[in-house]
């Protein structure tokens, strides 16, 4: 070995985070210094009983490392554990929450820091836990998976930033969220009592070697918490209270702006605007909200627009207990909307106490256009573009060369007019498609000129990309867009596609999967989740996923289900599939229909569903 070489050794190393720090220093700094010296203290000394060392951190975070991943897992639900009793006896302005990465890895040992990919990885997963929540790469979890009775999430394997290597991650389930309501005065004084109670039981048991794991269901109160991940946000579809019909045009955009504004934060998950279109004009309580959408919070609001005047409500309920956390009017003139919405944005990530980043907050809050026709003009041709028939596409193309003319740096509008010319060519509204295809990633590239950071954009060019069968391509620009804006249904659901003609049907379910947390009533492309589940061999979820869509006399459906069904010997369902295929599209080939896919292997294993069907 080189001498000169810096020893190494393998251990596990636990990240803690202050979530919210550098906002809370804006406002208070004794008060924070204050807050965030108490739960060092209490996280140094869960580290010790557990025999972990403390060896860094910069000044919102604790850095240490144990000889034992169980240990820095129990650790870790003790840190957040003893953080939930603080801050349910603390005033709002004092609370703090954390956010834990643990990893098991070879680190650098230089004097008594550590230093490597062991640290980075940990640095990394904490980044992706929600606040007050533990996030452990997967070589955690093979050590600690039958050790340690807690339940794990796992979201699969992650190109985390600055790692070669993409790393394994679980979240952890019952240690997710302790973000708590501001209690009134008579309920803040029953905390301090059971924060006295229960903090000297927690003294005593951290100084007898105890430690908080074994009373986690007494602390909590409850042996059961949602699974972990990034808080939920469900946007509904604001009120349009200006008296006239057709002003719904322009608060459905004010409503798909604060989603889009959302959506751009890694910390939280927004669902789509068609997640929550069905319960336009319908008010739903909180606990149907969190039932249906799955939403820990919900956003709702109306607005008014009379002459040059605009009046905006909103509010942020948190569904799990039924309370309204934040809520605000705005009353301003008309050309303030885009100020109204940054504030709407600031204001509901700054009560959720997301951590934010200098990039994030300029993405979400960047605007593509101050000249107000010129947005309204792009608000109605979305709302056409909607209505899905030719005719509406054309009138949202003359409302799309409006605004561009009124704002010829406008990039949202050229990439939706972009847009358009990509549904001629895609739904047979031409028969020049190629020449549509090329307009459209014309559009496209004109737009990440004006806006690199258009992650729309990015969305168009990946899909011109994928009706040309350009998949590696497609794919970079699809996953483009998802590093924009995380939170987008379409996005993954386009990269599941992708992925699934590129031979990966693994990575196509799991795509799919995460684009209907997003958007639950997911319809597009959900062909391509059966063709990546019949790919997979799990022909019954193939089977299941494709026959909703074949009532709708869908070609692809049908080529699903008779391979499908073939694979699972019901002859008499794929010979019916088949025949239905064949009458949808006289001329179908076999060998023309499997070429699409890049890999050898998938055309092989599908041709040899749909020949076992009768199909040649």
């Amino acid at each position: 070995m080189d001498e000169r070489s810096p020893p190494r050794k393998l251990a596990a190393i636990l990240i803690a985070d202050a979530v919210g720090f550098s906002r809370q220093m804006g406002e208070d700094e004794e008060r924070t210094l204050r807050t965030f010296g108490e739960r060092r203290d209490l996280i140094i000394a869960a580290i010790a009983n557990r025999r972990g060392r403390t060896f860094g951190g910069a000044g919102d975070s604790v850095v240490a490392e144990f000889p034992s991943a169980v240990d820095a897992l129990k650790a870790s639900v003790e840190i957040q554990a003893a953080i939930r009793l603080l801050n349910e006896a603390a005033p709002e302005a004092e609370r703090m929450l954390f956010r834990i990465g643990v990893n098991l890895g070879d680190v650098i040992i230089k004097k008594r820091n550590l230093f490597g990919d062991g640290v980075n990885i940990a640095e990394r997963l904490q980044a992706l836990a929600n606040p007050g929540g533990i996030c452990v790469s997967g070589s955690v979890h093979e050590q600690v998976s039958d050790k340690v009775p807690v339940e794990f999430v796992d979201l699969g394997d992650n190109q985390l930033k600055n790692i070669a290597h993409p790393v394994k991650v679980f979240l952890v389930r019952r240690a997710d969220d302790f973000s708590m309501p501001a209690p009134n005065r008579r309920a803040t004084q029953r905390s301090r009592r059971w924060l006295a109670v229960a903090g000297a039981t927690l003294t005593i048991a951290l100084a007898l070697g105890i430690g908080a794991f074994q009373l986690w269901p007494w602390l909590t109160g409850s042996a059961h918490v949602e699974a972990s991940g990034p808080p939920t946000v469900a946007v509904l579809p604001f009120a349009n209270l200006s008296g006239d019909p057709g002003q719904d045009y322009f608060s459905d955009g004010v409503t798909r702006d604060i989603i889009a504004s959302l959506g751009r934060f890694a910390d939280l998950a927004v669902l789509s605007n068609n997640a929550t279109a069905k319960f336009k004009g319908s008010p739903a309580d909180s606990a149907e909200l969190h039932q249906k959408l799955g939403a820990r919070y919900v956003v709702a609001g109306s607005v008014r627009r009379s002459g040059d005047l605009l009046r905006v409500s909103v509010d942020l309920t948190d569904t799990d207990r039924g309370l309204q956390l934040w809520s605000n009017q705005f009353e301003r003139k008309l050309t303030d909307i885009f100020a109204v919405q940054d504030e709407i944005t600031r204001d509901i990530t700054g009560a959720l106490a997301i951590k934010l980043t200098r990039i994030e907050f300029s993405r979400a809050l960047a605007k593509e256009t101050l000249h107000l026709d010129a947005y309204d003009y792009y608000l109605r041709g979305l709302h056409l573009l909607s209505m899905g028939d030719r005719s509406d596409m054309l009138n949202a193309r003359a409302m799309f060369d409006k605004a561009i003319s009124l704002d010829p740096r406008y990039a949202a509008a050229i990439s939706a007019l972009g847009w358009t010319y990509h549904f001629d060519a895609t739904s047979g509204w031409t028969e020049f498609a190629g020449d549509s295809l090329e307009l459209a990633e014309t559009y496209a590239r004109q737009a990440l000129s004006l806006s690199p950071e258009l992650g729309d954009a990015h969305q168009l060019l990946g899909f011109v990309f994928l009706s040309r069968g350009e998949y590696d391509r497609a794919l970079v620009e699809i996953r483009r867009a998802i590093e924009i804006n995380p939170s987008d249904a379409y996005s993954y659901a386009s990269l599941g596609t992708a992925l699934n003609f590129s031979g990966d049907a693994s990575g196509a379910i799991t795509a799919f999967e995460r684009a209907r947390v997003f958007d639950p009533t997911l319809q597009p492309n959900l062909s391509s989740l059966g063709f990546a589940y019949y790919l997979a061999g799990r022909y019954e979820e193939a089977i299941a996923t494709l026959e909703p869509l074949a009532g709708n006399s869908d070609l692809f459906a049908y080529i699903g289900l008779a391979a499908a069904y073939a694979e699972l010997e019901r002859m008499s369902d794929a010979e019916r599939a088949a025949g239905e295929v064949k009458r949808l599209s006289p001329f179908f080939e076999v060998d023309q229909f499997v070429g699409q896919w890049k890999d050898e292997q998938s055309r092989q294993n599908f041709a040899r569903g749909l020949r076992k069907a009768g199909l040649k």
